[in-house]
């Protein structure tokens, strides 16, 4: 069981870290969402997320529904293009940090993740540099 759990755990930082670099050297180019690069960022920010409403299920549940919306929201978004407004932006965002601030002692590596989601959502994009 031990194991398993740090298998996981060590999945899940592998993936941030490919999320990261990933991202960190984007092109225009994987901004496409039928790209194989985005569909492998994607994965890796649903893992995250579905990894951390799993650990607040017992602690926080309601955290943890909150985190569910966010993953349906998000596969919804992925499938049908991007809409969301900036106060729905920072609404995730909150519901990202009270994740990461309950996770922080339990579950370092999926704080970070969350943290590092956070961070790449507050970041302006192309189109918000006009």
């Amino acid at each position: 069981m031990k194991f398993l759990k740090t298998a996981v755990i060590g999945s899940a930082v592998f993936g941030v870290i490919v999320f990261l670099s990933g991202l960190s050297y984007a092109q225009e180019a994987s901004a496409v969402k039928d790209s194989p690069e985005w569909k492998v960022k994607h994965d890796v920010k649903m893992k995250i997320l579905q990894d951390s409403a799993t650990a607040l299920q017992q602690t926080n549940p309601g955290l943890a529904k909150k985190l569910d919306d966010l993953i349906y929201e998000e596969t919804n978004e992925s499938k049908e293009g991007s809409g969301e407004s900036k106060e729905k932006n920072e609404e995730n965002a909150s519901i990202l940090t009270d994740a990461a601030k309950a996770l922080q002692h339990t579950h370092p590596d999926l704080a970070k993740g969350l943290k590092q989601m956070i961070r790449l959502k507050e970041k302006p994009g192309p189109a918000d540099n006009k």
